[in-house]
């Protein structure tokens, strides 16, 4: 499919000037109640002519601010756009006080909330597709293993099917969260994790295009709600307990979604392996490396972002 790309040097004007003002003409948003009666934000970009809907599950410490440039992408190409901030991000109910931390008390609790989100906000009179990043891919992953055929196609980009898990194995994370939360610091930040810094610096971020993960960060450094920074030790044990769910005999093979599964070739955030033996496992997923990519593949360099959002594109059509 032909699109056009906002080039780096022109992300700024062509955002503010061409691209918001054109979504905000199509955005509706507010608040729906969640399976415990928390209510959580989401927002829709919708347009008269369109032939799909495509719903977001953004990852961890993300928010619906940050998907600007590639619902563009996804809302000019002719698709409805539904995203919301999962609990504990952005506007959405959240555990604990301390905005900085990301803190959830089941990773099940996730997929119920999209459950609601897909049953409430996203209408069934278009073929529907989920788009996933990281932690939304987990539960992504979780929920079409449980809802087979709800989504008519699925894209996974840099899911979590399994955390890095720093260096440390596996059960010794686990053993130290248990320990932890044992002790009452279920909600406390994780020891290996520092506060928000006020400032995040490019050259340890999950980005390769500067102009892209600096738009986000003064954004974030402006904004008290879209500054979630650290897991807390029940968010970091629920993480870590996912792979073996996700990679259960049999579940994978449930899922009856079209799916393209899109790994980054320099991630450090998640592990590469457990993707492509999750891709190979679904009866019909394509795997796509992009070797000079960071975790977050759609905050990359324009050379990048040129072939990774028409592969977006031409899947979803």
């Amino acid at each position: 499919m032909n699109f056009d790309l906002i080039k780096e040097q022109d992300l700024n004007k062509t955002l503010d000037e061409k691209v918001l003002p054109a979504l905000d003409a199509a955005k509706s948003e507010g608040e729906f109640e969640s399976f415990d009666s928390n209510r959580l934000f989401w927002r829709s970009y919708t347009r008269p002519d369109a032939r799909k809907s495509v719903a977001i599950l953004h990852g961890f410490t993300e928010s619906c601010e940050k998907y600007h440039e590639l619902i563009w992408y996804f809302f000019s190409s002719g698709s409805n756009v539904y995203i919301f901030d999962q609990r504990g991000h952005g506007k959405s109910f959240r555990h604990v006080p301390d905005r900085t931390i990301t803190h959830v008390e089941r990773f099940d609790d996730y997929i119920s909330d999209f459950e609601v989100f897909t049953e409430k906000i996203v209408p069934k009179d278009l073929p529907r597709v989920l788009f996933s990043h990281s932690m939304g891919g987990a539960v992504a992953g979780l929920y079409l293993e449980k809802h087979p055929d709800v989504y008519e196609k699925a894209i996974f980009s840099s899911p979590m099917i399994a955390p890095s898990t720093g260096g440390y194995p596996l059960f010794v994370g686990k053993a130290i969260c248990r320990a932890a939360i044992l002790f009452g610091g279920a909600k406390k930040r994780i020891f290996l994790s520092s506060e928000y810094p006020g400032e995040e610096k490019f050259e340890t971020s999950c980005d390769t295009s500067f102009e892209r993960f600096s738009r986000y960060e003064k954004f974030r450094r402006k904004n008290p709600d879209y500054q979630n920074f650290s897991p807390s030790y029940r968010w970091t044990l629920e993480s870590l307990n996912v792979t073996k769910r996700l990679l259960k005999q049999g579940e994978p093979e449930k899922i009856k979604a079209k799916c393209l599964l899109l790994s980054a070739g320099r991630d450090d955030i998640v592990l590469v392996p457990p993707q492509k033996l999750f891709a190979e496992r679904i009866p019909d997923c394509e795997y796509v490396t992009f070797a000079d990519a960071k975790h977050e593949i759609y905050y990359s360099t324009d050379d990048v972002m040129e072939p990774y959002v028409a592969k977006l594109l031409d899947f979803i059509d």
